[in-house]
Order: C-alpha cells, then sequence, then structure tokens
C-alpha cells in the first residue's frame, strides 16, 4: 500500500476512533455522560446547522441530488427484503431484527467518515443517505417493531426542514450573508463530536448478550451493506466521491437508535444490543479495508 493512501486513510479513520474511544473511556470511568439530553442538543441544533452550511456551501451535481436519494431508497427497500428472508432461514424474529439490519448508522459513524474522506461534498451526499434513512427509520422502522410508525416525530425534528431548506438553497444558488454562513458553521461544528463521542458512551453501555446470533447478524449487515452499496453505485454510474460516499453509508453497522426502539417497544433489547455493539467493533475493525476499496 503506498505511504501516501496510508495516510490519508489513517486521517479519515482517526478522528473517529479518537472520540468514540474518548466517549467508550469516560462512560467507562464512571463519569456523569446523559445521553438524551446530548443527543438532542447535537440532532435538534447542531445537525440542523451543520446541514444548511453543507448544502448553502457545497457546489455538487445538481441531478446527483436526486440519484443519491432513489439510490438510497432502493438499497433500503433491499436491505429489508434480504433482512426479512434470511430471518426466516435463520428462524429469528422478523420483527425484532428487520430494523436493525436495515437501516445503518449513516449519522454517528457514517457522516463523520463522509466527511474525513471527501470533504464538504462528500458530507453532503452523506446527509442526503441519512435524512432519507432516518425518515423511514422512524416511520416504517418503527412500524415494525410498534406496529405503528411515528410520523409526528418525523415532523417535528428540525433535521427534516433543514434538508428542505438546504437543498431548496442549494437548487436557487442562495448566498446568505458571512456572519449567518459563519454562525451555522459553528454551531454545526458541534454536532459530529458530540454524535461520536455519544456512540462510544452508548457502546460502553450496552452489553453483549447474544454472541453467536450478534455475528451472524452483524456479517450480514455489513456484508449485505458492502455488497449492495458497491452494486447500486456502479449501476447508477456514480463518480468516485459519490460512490465512495454511498458505500460507506450502506456498509455501515447497525444504528444505535435501532437499540432505542427495540427498548421502547419491548423488542428482545438485549439481542438488539448485541447486534449493534458486534457489529459496530467488526465494522470499526475493517475499516481501514473499506476506505482502501473506495480510496484507491
Amino acid at each position: 500500500m503506498p505511504l501516501a493512501l496510508l495516510a490519508e486513510i489513517l486521517a479519515v479513520i482517526a478522528p473517529l476512533f479518537v472520540l468514540a474511544g474518548l466517549g467508550w473511556i469516560w462512560a467507562r470511568r464512571g463519569r456523569p455522560f446523559q445521553i438524551e439530553p446530548i443527543t438532542l442538543l447535537a440532532t435538534n441544533i447542531g445537525m440542523p446547522c451543520l446541514v444548511l452550511h453543507t448544502m448553502l456551501a457545497a457546489e455538487i451535481d445538481r441531478g446527483m441530488l436526486g440519484t443519491m436519494t432513489l439510490a438510497t431508497a432502493i438499497a433500503l427497500v433491499i436491505f429489508a427484503i434480504v433482512s426479512m428472508a434470511a430471518l426466516k432461514l435463520l428462524g429469528l424474529p422478523v420483527r425484532t431484527f428487520t430494523a436493525s439490519l436495515t437501516f445503518p448508522n449513516a449519522g454517528n459513524a457514517g457522516l463523520s467518515l463522509c466527511l474525513f474522506a471527501f470533504g464538504q461534498p462528500g458530507l453532503m451526499l452523506g446527509i442526503l443517505f441519512f435524512a432519507v434513512a432516518s425518515l423511514t427509520n422512524f416511520t416504517l422502522g418503527q412500524a415494525l417493531l410498534a406496529g405503528r410508525g411515528n410520523l409526528r416525530e418525523v415532523l417535528r425534528s428540525p433535521m427534516i426542514y433543514a434538508v428542505l431548506a438546504g437543498i431548496a438553497g442549494n437548487l436557487a444558488e442562495l448566498h446568505p450573508p458571512l456572519w449567518i454562513m459563519r454562525s451555522l458553521q459553528v454551531a454545526g461544528g458541534i454536532a459530529i463530536p458530540l454524535m461520536l463521542l455519544t456512540l462510544g458512551v452508548s457502546l460502553a453501555s450496552l452489553k453483549v448478550k447474544d454472541l453467536r446470533n450478534g455475528i451472524i447478524l452483524s456479517v450480514l449487515r455489513l456484508s449485505m451493506g458492502l455488497a449492495v452499496g458497491f452494486g447500486l453505485s456502479t449501476l447508477f454510474g456514480f463518480p468516485d466521491a459519490a460512490r465512495g460516499v454511498f458505500i460507506i453509508q450502506c456498509a455501515m453497522p447497525a444504528a444505535v437508535i435501532n437499540y432505542v426502539f427495540a427498548a421502547r417497544y419491548n423488542r428482545d433489547p438485549a439481542a438488539v444490543a448485541s447486534l449493534v455493539v458486534i457489529s459496530t467493533l467488526i465494522s470499526f475493525a475493517s475499516l481501514p479495508v473499506l476506505l482502501l476499496f473506495v480510496l484507491a
């Protein structure tokens, strides 16, 4: 491997490991960390500001906005179909695990990697993937676990309106005053560090109680994500940055929010926690290989 490529890969994964690792150490040492209010701060203030600043500042092929959105929707449908079929073959409860296998961690981990690997244009495309996945998870994902979706919670999320406003502003070529852009940039700067710290704290608090099924389902989540990401990015003819972003987002581990939903609706949260932890650990261990694949 060329030293320049190795240095590039290390530069991408180091912030993720450092910040998530600090969160894990903080939690393991028993230091206070209130996940819910910090998550609300990151998702209701940090993320919307980050989204608006990124989408208003980034220069990107306009056609790629719709293409990335469509490809993400198709990927999620494929994930759901393959997951349901695999769970039936394995004799595992479909309603418990389908959402966790379908919706990757496109926020905490995925957005960070998209930013560090491909800069602001990569972050913008990663945000589109994240927005589609989040919208679907809060509706159809919760419907699988609870028997009903939560569209009201989606409509109350500032993230959705920030995405819509950012896309509209980008298409209209709006150029807000410098003081607005810098304010958005500073406020949005808290989002990714807080999300990575929260990821580390969450991993420290979750316990692995179903090792065998956790490993099997984790391998399914990651391998399915990589295969679908590569296949659809090739089918749609994505250029290098968009291809890398799409593969990264598809190949992320199970999202922590799926454990929260499983606990809320009493759908074997211990088993879902095992899937989240194991898939995250495997993903982190294999990140150099994934990045070598998308950056080479």
